[in-house]
């Protein structure tokens, strides 16, 4: 009964901090919720996705770039049942960030073989922001997360345990989590390769566990080779992206320069940068669409948490702590071999590790006999609760002012506004300025919320410099992008200005016109 209470805690308590005020916070839509969202929704609906492939292995995100597909199929799932709208296309991502606190929970009562560290452990990795704020949003980020986790999970066991079993469900856990986000191809990899060093002395016993593991990494791959075959940009396409090498070199040449002393040097100095303590525990990821720029990766606690906690498994020297340390000092490899600088949302594999270890800390410091290093954690851990409150407040009011362009401005409002004079007085045509980006695919994404579908055949969607505002119609809507009018006129030719849309600063960036 005490499992089932702790476990229900945990699911209600994170279910709570997730899902709350979804559609407060994050501002607005982001363009890859929204990309991710409606291949969603076509799934969900036809089975097709927004191109017309059936039930596609990857999926073309955006008109840009093939995305990974567990995201993508995750959502539909919700849109079976649920209609589509802000929330509801952020809850998968909730229902992520809440499998991660159980795995954490589970793996972490095992190592200790405690509730009590679980459940810290638990609470520690729900408040860590990072993890607070993908949790919120429609984003692959978070997705590899629970491989890892996964993957962990079944190496504690299997070291405990001994059976074979465990090594496949490992290496099947670390092959479908490929598929979860673009690091994964890099990671997951460097994963397997981590189980084959750290289980050295039960293979040299038991040849047949490398097969074991090779087999479970494998099978969730093999489905990519007739992807391949029929749509073979795939991966050079995710190279192009992620902007491995220069994709206009041949893949020899790419590679000569991938290797070459200098960018060898700069992207040893990127990974390094993702031990930055100002980096870790002041400012967080340089994008505002992952961090509020006001808390780090991980609240300020940690920073004596987690090296207490690496010092203190390196001591015990067992094969799982080991792995965890590896785990937090290889976690920016994906990150650092794009160039990415600064960015925890391309490292979130750094989580699991980092946050077990912390726990470490916080046990090594509460068993100490010194009375003054226990009451020291203690107040550590009250820190932690006022840290995540003034992080929560802030994140839920002044970083949506902050963010907002981030989050590509007020398209939302914008475009519902434009359903709203619609429906006072219909209009003959309603056109949308080109310079908001994705603005078709905004604008399909809110028709449907909104049951206004029918809507689509007026739309017409034009470039500031060529329309020609005496030729159209009579009774026709037009928004305008900031950068091509002058929002200060009511009056632009025949038409008047009907409604300026609001930023969380009181600032207006589309104006709407009627003639």
């Amino acid at each position: 009964m005490k499992k089932i209470i702790i476990l229900v805690f945990l699911v209600l308590a994170s279910s709570l901090l997730y899902g709350s005020l979804l559609a407060r916070t994050p501002v607005h839509l982001n363009q890859d919720e929204l990309g991710f969202s409606l291949n969603a929704y076509s799934v969900a609906k036809t089975g097709f996705d927004e191109n017309g492939r059936l039930l596609p292995f990857y999926f073309w995100h955006l008109g840009v770039m093939w995305a990974t597909p567990i995201i993508v199929y995750l959502a539909s799932l919700f849109l079976l049942f649920m209609p589509i709208s802000e929330i509801t296309i952020r809850l998968p991502s909730v229902m992520v960030g809440i499998i991660d606190v159980i795995l954490i929970y589970f793996l972490t009562k095992k190592l200790f073989s405690s509730e009590k560290w679980g459940m810290i452990a638990a609470i520690l990795l729900a408040l860590t922001p990072v993890h607070f704020i993908q949790s919120r949003l429609l984003l692959d980020n978070l997705y590899i997360v629970p491989f890892v986790l996964g993957w962990l999970f079944l190496m504690a066991y299997y070291l405990d345990k001994k059976k074979i079993w465990l090594l496949f469900l490992a290496g099947l856990v670390l092959g479908i989590g490929i598929h979860s986000y673009h690091a994964a191809k890099v990671m997951m990899p460097i994963y397997l390769l981590m189980t084959f060093i750290f289980l050295l002395p039960q293979i040299k016993k038991q040849k047949k566990l490398v097969l074991i593991l090779i087999v479970g990494f494998i099978l969730p791959i093999l489905p990519i080779i007739p992807w391949l075959v029929q749509y073979p940009d795939t991966l050079i396409d995710q190279v192009r992206y992620t902007r491995l090498y220069d994709t206009n070199l041949n893949p020899l040449s790419g590679v000569i320069s991938l290797l070459s002393p200098e960018n060898i040097i700069h992207k040893i100095a990127i990974f390094i940068a993702y031990f930055d303590p100002y980096f870790l525990f002041t400012r967080g990821d340089v994008s505002l669409i992952h961090s509020t720029a006001k808390s780090g990766v991980f609240l300020w606690p940690v920073v004596i948490f987690l090296p207490l906690g690496i010092y203190q498994a390196f001591k015990e020297r067992t094969r799982i702590n080991l792995l965890l340390i590896v785990g937090v000092f290889t976690s920016p490899i994906a990150a650092a071999l794009v160039g990415d600088h600064y960015r925890i949302s391309r490292a979130l594999v750094m989580l699991p590790f980092a946050i077990i270890l912390a726990t470490y800390g916080i046990k090594f410091l509460i068993s100490h006999k010194s009375y003054l290093l226990r009451a020291g954690c203690h107040l550590l851990l009250i820190l932690i609760l006022i840290q995540f409150a003034y992080f929560w407040y802030d994140y839920m009011k002044d970083y949506r002012i902050r963010s907002y362009e981030w989050f590509k401005y007020n398209i939302p409002g914008a475009l519902e506004r434009v359903i709203v004079e619609n429906q006072k007085k219909r209009a003959t045509a309603i056109y949308l300025d080109n310079r908001i980006e994705f603005i078709d695919r905004y604008w399909r994404f809110y028709t449907i919320k909104n049951n206004q579908t029918q809507l689509m055949v007026q739309t017409y969607y034009f470039e500031p410099a060529d329309i020609n505002l005496e030729s159209l119609p009579a009774n026709t809507l037009i928004l305008y992008h900031f950068n091509d009018v002058d929002g200060q006129k009511t009056q632009i030719g025949p038409f008047t200005k009907v409604a300026d849309i609001i930023e969380p600063d009181g600032t207006s960036r589309f104006y709407l016109y009627r003639n």
